[in-house]
Order: C-alpha cells, then sequence, then structure tokens
C-alpha cells in the first residue's frame, strides 16, 4: 500500500463513500483535469501521488471544515483537492478566490488568466464539484470586504508571494479564521528572485511560525506551512 493511502488509512479515511476518489484513476483524472503542478506541489501525476494535496485532503476528511477559503490558485489543483475532501465527507464548501489575472497583468503572480474563461468558471462543475465550491473572481481586498462576517474553519494562501502580498493575506484572513482552525501558506522554503518576483512567503513564514502555534513541512520541495489559531 502506497505510504500516504497507509497514512489515511490511520484515520479510517478508506470507507466506501471514499473508495471512488483514493483510486489511481479518480486521482489522475482530477490531477490532469486541474493541471497540477508537480514541481510545486511534489505531486507525480504518473505514481498517482497527489504531493502536499494528500495534507489537504488528510486534514480536511478527517477535521471535517465546514467553511475552507482558499486564496490563489493557476489552474484549481488544490481548491479541487479541498472540494474533493468535502465531497467525500458529504459537507464542508469551498470559498476559492482568484483575481484571474493574467501574465502579463499587474498583480498576476504566476496567474495565468485561466479563471475569467469559460473553462476555467466551468472547471469544477465539469467535475463533478460545483456544490462544494463556490468561484469568486475578484481581488482579496474585495472578497475580504464581502466575507468580512464569515468565519473559516480551514484557509489556505497560495496567492501573491511577495513579502508585502503574503503579510496582506494573513491580515485580511486571519481574523475570520475560527479558533482551532487551521491557515495553510504555500511556498514557505522558495527564496530570491524569480521571472514573476522576489519571493517573500519564507521570510514572513520565519516570523509567523515563531510566535503562532505552527507546523512546518520544510523538509521536501517548496514547503508547506500550517498554523492552528489558538486564541
Amino acid at each position: 500500500m502506497h505510504i500516504y493511502k497507509k497514512i489515511l488509512a490511520q484515520f479510517n479515511l478508506f470507507t466506501s463513500a471514499n473508495t471512488k476518489f483514493v483510486n489511481e484513476g479518480k486521482i489522475a483524472s482530477l490531477m490532469n483535469s486541474f493541471k497540477v503542478d508537480e514541481f510545486g506541489h511534489e505531486a507525480n501525476l504518473k505514481n498517482s501521488d497527489l504531493g502536499y494535496g494528500w495534507i489537504h485532503y488528510g486534514l480536511v476528511r478527517q477535521q471535517k471544515p465546514k467553511k475552507i477559503l482558499c486564496v490563489g490558485s493557476r489552474h484549481g489543483y488544490i481548491p479541487a483537492v479541498l472540494a474533493q475532501a468535502c465531497k467525500d465527507n458529504g459537507t464542508g464548501l469551498v470559498d476559492f478566490v482568484d483575481a484571474g489575472y493574467g501574465e502579463d497583468e499587474s498583480g498576476g503572480w504566476t496567474g495565468v488568466g485561466y479563471w475569467k474563461t469559460k473553462e476555467g468558471k466551468n472547471a469544477f462543475r465539469k467535475f463533478g464539484l460545483g456544490s462544494f465550491l463556490s468561484l469568486h473572481v475578484m481581488e482579496n481586498t474585495k472578497f475580504a470586504k464581502i466575507k468580512a462576517k464569515t468565519k473559516y474553519d480551514y484557509i489556505y494562501i497560495d496567492g501573491d508571494h511577495s513579502l508585502s502580498g503574503v503579510i496582506l493575506d494573513f491580515k485580511l484572513f486571519w481574523p475570520i479564521l475560527e479558533k482551532n482552525g487551521y491557515i495553510v501558506f504555500h511556498d514557505i522554503c522558495v527564496k530570491g528572485y524569480k521571472p514573476e518576483g522576489l519571493y517573500g512567503v519564507w521570510k514572513f513564514w520565519e516570523m509567523a511560525s515563531k510566535k503562532l502555534n505552527s507546523i512546518s513541512i520544510e523538509f521536501i520541495g517548496s514547503g508547506l506551512g500550517i498554523i492552528q489559531k489558538k486564541c
């Protein structure tokens, strides 16, 4: 049995309701449909290995959050994994927000303009996840104002990776995270200049993880940082 499946089995996740997803055919289909970035998520399409997706999927299956927020995704891989976990739980809803900026637009941190297209807008419904995910094509500041009174149990941050960008996301969304909820940051290990700009999530994480109740998963790849809100 694959090591990730062994871990999931410990959480009693291999129920009859779940077997349609946790098999290689279904996993590969999701990875293909949402164009997984194998390098960025330590995933392997050939082996139907979700990589970091397993961590999100396992936490959502075990914790069963009612409200999930996902900020940013190039083609929807992680929001799709989160929505699939909700579907397999039979409960929960993902609010996925992305401005939909393209590569040549200011603020489009590795964005390809996908969420403004007809294909992007229909991607989750086409895959059978439409009832468990709501797509919001808008800037994070506008979304935060609309959802100012909404509380989330699980928040994933993968938007603007500059230091100022990730600090803004933290300021916007930490206040609406429920006590004991989780906020997760992608790319906590990536440093230096890339074509899209100077990465600063690592620097934010270095500061935040010392002050908050954090779990760092930074020993392989781009890294994933998890904070559980305790106050």
